[in-house]
């Protein structure tokens, strides 16, 4: 029994690993191995070991115990303690933050009023350029004891005759933080009143220009396209302003006065003081009744009309957009433009247009060249000012325009 258990197996070994030969031909000699029953059982038992090894080491890596991963509680416990590091962190921080919250406290209540006159004085001095860092002095005159223009609706403070007021504030005005803080007040105030001085200088020079052009002044403001509005500052009630008790009124005078400053100087930037024609030229013709070239029969004349070659440039008069450009009936090739404060001017008669409908133009830039087109006897150039819908006489802001130069 035994022996045909043997006998079998010796037959499936020698059936499955018969004795082979391995014949290799190499410089026209033929060698040739043999490879036994033996050989070949102990070569393919090394690879099965092998085989065998190999996946018991991937089966132990994918469910078995890695070293690489920590495990679950031990993670668990890192997180924890994270936790509570942070926590500690925040609460640390919280109580920072209280102690110096507690800290600055009464540092801010004591440089609170300080604060917000620098901030007022800092922004007042950004709205006049003007304004000199050295008091007004004495040397200063004025028209006699009057001021010649009337107070607006925010100004809380009269006016009152500038002299007076510089001599009152003729204070040294040197920056300087080592001083007390009785003197640092006395130099915001000279500042303050400094301010106030040039911005009365501004606001007088602007509405004397305005005013010879026969315009009236708040009719033009009222069509100002900025609204209502200026600089701001919150002042709180005042109560906690040492000495100076009556700055927070001060303060909303100046603001009410550079607010005016400003709207003027807007306004100025809107009217068209600037010559239509941009080299050396001649008037053909007047504002106002003359004899019509074609009827000889007595007319009005809108505008004023310049005499030059072909091309000569035409430049625009004052900041603005360009409302037309094209073909404009008896004016032939025009230009409209609307330079806000209800300002807009006209240039016909044009051989050349530099600028298309829509466009926003500055002072001095080139809208087109001279020439006769449409209702027109030779070359030249029919300028007209309209405000409000009305036309008026461009020979006025011309003469008005040197003082803006």
């Amino acid at each position: 029994m035994i022996n045909d258990v043997f006998g079998e197996m010796r037959k499936q070994i020698l059936h499955h690993f018969p004795e082979r030969q391995l014949y290799l031909r190499s410089g026209g000699e033929v060698k040739y191995y043999v490879f036994g029953t033996k050989i070949q059982m102990v070569i393919v038992g090394g690879l099965s070991a092998v085989a065998l090894w190999c996946i018991f080491t991937m089966f132990n890596l994918l469910w078995g115990y890695n070293p690489m991963r920590a495990p679950s509680k031990e993670i668990k416990r890192v997180e924890a303690r994270y936790e509570r590091l942070l926590a500690d962190a925040q609460a640390k921080e919280s109580n920072a933050r209280l102690m110096l919250s507690e800290q600055r406290q009464s540092f801010e209540q004591i440089a609170k009023s300080f604060e917000e006159k620098h901030q007022t004085i800092s922004q007042i001095m950004k709205k006049t350029p003007s304004i000199a860092t050295t008091p007004a002095s004495d040397k200063n005159t004025y028209a006699g004891s009057r001021v010649v223009m009337a107070p607006t609706i925010r100004d809380r403070t009269p006016r009152t005759a500038r002299k007076a007021m510089i001599q009152k504030a003729n204070l040294d005005t040197g920056m300087d933080f080592d001083r007390s803080l009785n003197n640092l007040g006395d130099t915001q105030n000279a500042i303050l009143v400094t301010a106030e001085s040039d911005t009365l200088d501004r606001i007088e020079r602007n509405r004397a220009i305005i005013n010879s052009t026969e315009l009236k002044v708040d009719t033009i403001l009222k069509e100002s396209p900025f609204g209502k509005g200026g600089l701001f500052v919150d002042l709180g009630d005042g109560a906690d302003v040492p000495k100076e008790g009556n700055f927070g009124s001060r303060v909303a005078s100046i603001k009410a006065r550079v607010a005016e400053a400003e709207a003027l100087d807007n306004a100025l930037i809107s009217i068209p003081f600037g010559h239509p024609v941009g080299v050396k030229t001649y008037q053909t013709s007047s504002y106002g009744l003359r004899k019509d070239p074609f009827t000889k029969r007595p007319s009005f004349h809108e505008g004023l009309d310049f005499g030059g070659q072909r091309q000569t440039p035409i430049v625009a008069t004052a900041d603005g957009k360009v409302i037309f450009a094209g073909r404009n009936g008896g004016y032939g090739r025009s230009v409209e433009i609307d330079h806000g404060h209800g300002f807009v001017t006209r240039y016909g008669h044009m051989h050349k247009l530099n600028v298309k409908r829509g466009q926003v133009i500055k002072k001095g830039d080139k809208i087109g060249g001279m020439g006769s087109t449409g209702r027109s006897t030779a070359t030249h150039l029919h300028y007209e000012i309209h405000f409000q819908g009305r036309v008026y006489d461009p020979n006025k802001f011309l003469k008005a325009g040197h003082y803006v130069q």
